[in-house]
Formats: C-alpha cells, sequence, structure tokens
C-alpha cells in the first residue's frame, strides 16, 4: 500500500476529533423541544472550502501542534494551532492558541487567538481571564477593566467560588501587575470581590504587615457589602493574624457568636478552626452545626476529635465508640476510641476499640498497644497472642517488626526461654534471614558475659551455610560489643573473622573502624588500603583512611585526594562533608573548612562535627561563634569523649571549667 496515502490516513483520522463540525458541507441540526424551532448554531464554519491540499495542510498543522504541545515546545505548537484557528474558526483551537500563546508570553497573539475564541463564543468566561491577563502583562489597563467587567457577570454565583477564580486568574502571569489594577479598581470600591482578591494578594506578598490597614480596610468594605462572605472572613483573619493570633481567635469566636453564617459556612469556619488548633472556637462553631444535622458524622468526628485535643478524653471517647460502631472512618476512630479508653482507665473499651481497627496506617501502633495495655495489666498470654495474630495479616516488613517488638516484651520480663524458643521456631522456617540472627545476638546479649557473648557470636557465624550471613552475624555481634564498651574483644571477633576469610572487604572495613577507638592506627591505614587494594572506589574505606591521615596531621595531599574522590560519589554524606572540611582545616584552607564543616553540621549537629567546626571557628578568630557550637554539643553530649578532648585543648574556651 502507498506509504503517503496512509501517513494521510493517520493525520484525518488524528484531527477528526478536533475537526468533526468542520468537515461536511450540510449545517448539523439538533432536535428541540416542541415549542421551539431553533437549531443548533455551528461551533466553526466548514472548511469544505478549502483545497484537498489545504485540507491536508490544515490537519498536518493540528497534528504537529498537538505532538509539540506534549513535548513542551510551545513556540511550535503556538504557531500551528493559531494557524488551524484562523482557517477553521474553531472556538478548541483558538483556546489551545491562546493558552499556549500565553505561557509563551507572547501576548500579542495570545490577544489575537481570544479574539477569534470569543467570535465563536462570547460567553467563554476563561478567553476573557486570558484576554485580561494579556492586556495586563502589556500594561492596556483600559483594556484589562473592559475585559474584567464582562468577564465579572460569567464567574459562578457563589462568593468564594468567585473569588476563588479571579485569584487564580490573578496569579497565573508575574508580568500581569493585578495587584495595581485592583487597587485602582477599588478607589471607588463597587465589587466586594474585587475588593477581596486585593487584600488576598496583598497578605501573600513579600511584606505584608506593611500593608495591614489597606487589607483592613478592603475586607471591611467586602464585609460590609456581604457580611456572610466566608473567605473575606477568614482573611480578615489572617490579616489579625499578623499582629497576633489572639486577634485572629477573638475574631473568629465573635463571628460564630453573631450567627451570620449559613451552617455549611459554620462547619467551614468550625473545620478551618480546627486546622488552626483553636479547638475551643471549633467546637463552638461544630455544636451550632450538629444541632441543625444531629446525623452529620464528619461534625462528629471533628467534635470528638477537638475534645481528645482538649484532653477531655471522656467526651472524646463518646464520640469516637459512637462513630467506631457506626464503621465512619472506622481505621481512626477505633484507634483513638482506644487510646482515649486508655487514658480514662475503661480497659475493657480499649481492648474492644483496638480490636476494632483494621489493618492499615494505624494497626501495627494499634497492636503493639494493645500488647503493651494487656501486659501492664499482667496478661501476658493475651499479650503475646494480640501480636501473634496480628503478624499473620501484615506484610514482612511489619511482619518482622512485631516479632521483634514480642521478643523484646519477653525479655523486658525475663522469659528469655520462651524468647529464644520463639526466635528459634522463625529460624526453622526461615533460616537465612540477617533479621532473626539480629534478635538472637540482642537476645544473647542481655543473657551472657562478653566472653559467652563473642563465643555465641562466633558459633552462630560457622553454623551457617551462606557466605553473606556469616559475614553479617560477626558485624551485627561486633556491634553489640562495641555498645558495651568492649571494643578490644570486638577487635579481635573481627580479626579472627579475617584471619578465615582475608579479601572479605565489609569484614576488613569494620575492623579498620574497630581500630579506631582502640587508637590502632598503623592496622587501621593497613586494613583500609587493603580494601581500596580489592575495591579502588569504595568511597567509605576512601574517606575513612583520608580522614585518618588527615586526623594524624600526615599524607595531607593523599588525604585530600582520596576524600574528594569519595565526595564526588557521595556529595551528600555528611562523614564525608566533614571529612572534606577538616583536611581543609589540615592544609590551612579555612574558607572552605569552614564551607563544608558548615554543610555537614546543619545537617547532623553531632559532637564530632561541632568539635570540628568549632575549632575552625576558634583558628578564624570567630571565638564566641566556637564557643555557641562548643556548648550546644556539651549539653546535648555531656560524656561524649570527643568533644571532651577538644575542649581540654582549648582552656582558654572556659567551657570545663567556667
Amino acid at each position: 500500500m502507498n506509504r503517503s496515502f496512509l501517513l494521510r490516513t493517520l493525520i484525518v483520522s488524528t484531527c477528526c476529533l478536533l475537526l468533526a463540525a468542520c468537515a461536511t458541507n450540510q449545517p448539523k441540526t439538533v432536535e428541540t423541544a416542541p415549542e421551539s424551532s431553533a437549531q443548533k448554531p455551528q461551533e466553526h464554519p466548514s472548511v469544505a472550502k478549502l483545497s484537498v491540499e489545504e485540507r491536508s495542510q490544515l490537519y498536518f498543522s493540528i497534528l504537529l501542534a498537538d505532538i509539540a504541545n506534549k513535548q513542551k515546545l510551545y513556540d511550535v505548537a503556538q504557531s500551528n494551532f493559531f494557524y488551524a484557528a484562523e482557517q477553521t474558526g474553531s472556538k478548541q483551537l483558538s483556546a489551545k492558541a491562546a493558552m499556549v500563546a500565553l505561557l509563551e508570553r507572547d501576548y500579542d497573539t495570545a490577544l489575537d487567538a481570544t479574539t477569534l475564541w470569543l467570535e465563536a463564543d462570547n460567553k467563554d468566561k476563561n478567553a476573557y481571564k486570558v484576554a485580561l491577563v494579556a492586556s495586563l502583562a502589556q500594561n492596556k489597563t483600559e483594556d484589562a477593566k473592559e475585559y474584567l467587567a464582562k468577564l465579572m457577570p460569567l464567574l459562578p454565583d457563589h462568593q468564594d467560588e468567585k473569588l476563588y477564580e479571579i485569584i487564580q486568574m490573578a496569579s497565573f502571569q508575574e508580568e500581569a501587575d493585578f495587584i495595581s489594577l485592583f487597587e485602582e479598581l477599588n478607589e471607588s470600591p463597587s465589587s466586594p470581590y474585587i475588593a477581596t482578591a486585593e487584600a488576598y494578594l496583598l497578605l501573600k506578598s513579600s511584606n505584608p504587615e506593611q500593608h495591614y490597614e489597606r487589607i483592613q480596610s478592603l475586607l471591611d468594605y467586602s464585609l460590609d457589602e456581604k457580611p456572610n462572605f466566608l473567605s473575606a472572613i477568614e482573611l480578615k483573619g489572617e490579616a489579625y493574624a499578623l499582629r497576633s493570633s489572639d486577634q485572629r481567635a477573638e475574631y473568629l469566636n465573635s463571628i460564630i457568636d453573631k450567627k451570620i453564617l449559613d451552617i455549611e459556612q459554620t462547619y467551614k469556619l468550625g473545620e478551618l478552626l480546627y486546622t488552626q488548633k483553636n479547638y475551643p472556637a471549633a467546637l463552638k462553631a461544630l455544636k451550632q452545626v450538629l444541632a441543625k444535622r444531629p446525623n452529620d458524622e464528619q461534625t462528629q468526628f471533628l467534635i470528638a476529635s477537638s475534645h481528645y485535643a482538649l484532653e477531655n478524653y471522656k467526651k472524646a471517647n463518646q464520640g469516637f465508640w459512637h462513630l467506631a460502631q457506626q464503621s465512619f472512618k472506622k481505621e481512626i476512630t477505633s484507634y483513638y476510641c482506644a487510646d482515649s479508653a486508655a487514658r480514662i482507665n475503661k480497659l475493657a473499651r480499649a481492648y474492644s476499640c483496638y480490636e476494632m481497627v483494621p489493618v492499615g496506617r494505624y494497626y501495627m501502633t494499634a497492636r503493639t498497644e494493645l500488647a503493651q495495655l494487656y501486659a501492664e495489666n499482667e496478661l501476658m498470654q493475651q499479650a503475646i497472642n494480640t501480636l501473634r495474630h496480628a503478624q499473620r495479616k501484615v506484610g514482612l516488613n511489619d511482619r518482622q517488626r512485631l516479632l521483634e517488638f514480642e521478643i523484646n516484651m519477653l525479655t523486658q520480663t525475663g522469659d528469655y526461654q520462651q524468647a529464644d524458643r520463639r526466635i528459634q521456631s522463625a529460624l526453622q522456617v526461615s533460616p537465612d534471614k540477617p533479621f532473626l540472627y539480629y534478635l538472637k545476638l540482642q537476645l544473647l546479649n542481655q543473657t551472657q558475659s562478653v566472653q559467652e557473648f563473642r563465643q555465641s557470636v562466633e558459633t552462630l557465624s560457622d553454623n551457617v551455610a551462606n557466605p553473606q550471613l556469616r559475614t553479617d552475624i560477626i558485624i551485627i555481634g561486633t556491634h553489640f560489643l562495641q555498645k558495651r564498651n568492649s571494643h578490644l574483644i570486638a577487635y579481635q571477633l573481627l580479626e579472627s573473622a579475617v584471619e578465615k576469610t582475608p579479601n572479605n572487604i565489609d569484614l576488613l572495613y569494620n575492623k579498620a573502624l574497630a581500630a579506631e577507638p582502640l587508637e590502632y592506627y598503623s592496622s587501621m591505614e593497613r586494613d583500609l588500603r587493603q580494601v581500596l587494594k580489592l575495591d579502588p572506589e569504595h568511597s567509605h574505606a576512601q574517606n575513612s583512611l583520608g580522614y585518618t591521615l588527615a586526623d594524624l596531621n600526615r599524607s595531607l595531599d593523599e588525604a585530600k585526594t582520596l576524600i574528594e574522590s569519595a565526595y564526588e560519589k557521595e556529595p551528600d554524606n555528611v562523614a564525608i562533608q566533614d571529612s572534606l572540611g577538616w583536611v581543609h582545616y589540615r592544609l590551612g584552607n579555612y574558607e572552605k573548612a569552614l564551607k563544608y564543616l558548615e554543610m555537614a553540621y546543619e545537617q547532623e549537629a553531632s559532637p564530632e562535627i561541632a568539635s570540628h567546626l568549632g575549632e575552625v571557628l576558634w583558628t578564624m578568630n570567630l571565638q564566641s561563634q566556637a564557643i555557641q557550637v562548643w556548648q550546644k554539643a556539651l549539653r546535648m553530649n555531656p560524656n561524649n569523649q570527643y568533644i571532651l578532648r577538644t575542649l581540654r585543648r582549648f582552656p582558654e574556651a572556659n567551657i570545663l571549667n567556667p
């Protein structure tokens, strides 16, 4: 088949929806009610007058415009949409041409396209919006006023919806200065919507406090004209909040007391007050709503939630209990029913409500809290059964969390034998899960001496077939030993493991790190260099070796090269940022050192980073800033040896012995 014919067929098929009304010589008629003989007017003229070649070009332009628009090639889309709109008079194509031109800030074309658009439909509010924005962007203020005057009657009758559309339009294009336009129109105000729109834009400006009196004046006018204009009421509250949140609360309270709003508006105001955490006022508004709509469950929910926030748990529980029984937002209402019941010691109801929480966002929290509540009331078997029942209903990650919670609960009560049996049972089902070995080692760490624990770690590791799992067990065991400050035993455990698998990168790297608190720097350097020999791009080894050299104040050029290589791979890594700052400090590049250390400190104010940053600040004669950093670190970590060692080197800071 001829390929050009196929292409033309494709183009015609793609465009047929856009030009369905263009491709016929006969006007379409529609059936009307008997009393009317009117016919539906054509949306745009027929394209039958065009030649075959011209129609082909038209279809191609439409197709090209659509493709370009999807690919965000707006200049191509704009020119082709406009050409097609001129040829057809199509409202749809004119609208697309106008919108794309507006996005491209080609305001002349946007206005030309809206002229075509309005010729097709002079009651389309969106055409006037585009024309208004384009005129204002070109400082054609009088034209903009005319378009606005024609737009206003076409906007929704609902007060808040009308305002929303005005604000949405006014926020579309930065070049269109709607504040100045509205200010000019409001010199002799005639529309509460325009006045409120200006107030909104001023409130959202960079310095709303500067416009405080103007904002209040505009909103006073709007509310004089329409006392129940909810958006204006909300904005007036926001204006008061510029000075004081108490003023806002007092004002909104007065609105509730006046009872000038209808029920739906009162509900929305109550909802707003709830989100602002003004719970007493929210309750006042929502109770007015409930008096008129006693079966409104959403209002009941917000009332119960407000009572909960105010720590009135008895009333909160009554509300949540009723809603949970009705299955309204059952997940959250049943959870807070249980929580509030537990707080007022209504244990039977708490148990019942926790059991009602379905699988979802609150399920895990509900099950662990239920188990804890059972345990606190000496119902240990019910607690364990609750956790085991939940494990059958959740995915792998949550199942592991619940198992860990169960094991911790058993160990806290001293039931180590049942905890061990539970872990062993899980291992029989899933013998290759590192998480289960973590739980096993955690249990052993609580019940064994350091030497016994080391032996257990080695035995567990030797008895598994998976090489990676053997490594994981050793590393997990090492971390438990280090938490017990048994750094030498931890190092010996890793040393023994490395002897068995000398080229195991994970073990070598962890052995190097374990050497640091023992100050085995030669061993540390040797192991890190071996890691880099096996894996030259190991960024953590590069950083660790570079930092170690910098801390020892030797081979600084090599240290800098290593750390920079690590930084290229992981620029957001806080430890690497700290190392880069520290090596620059050692090299005397204080400005660069400060840059990287501040970068690291902003993300993680650890004692080590604080020590480094303080030292750099002190060296740069910024002693007061250094003291602030060090004091904060010491306050947060009073026994941290790193910060204490640093402060001993700077006795003139007078922090340890003020």
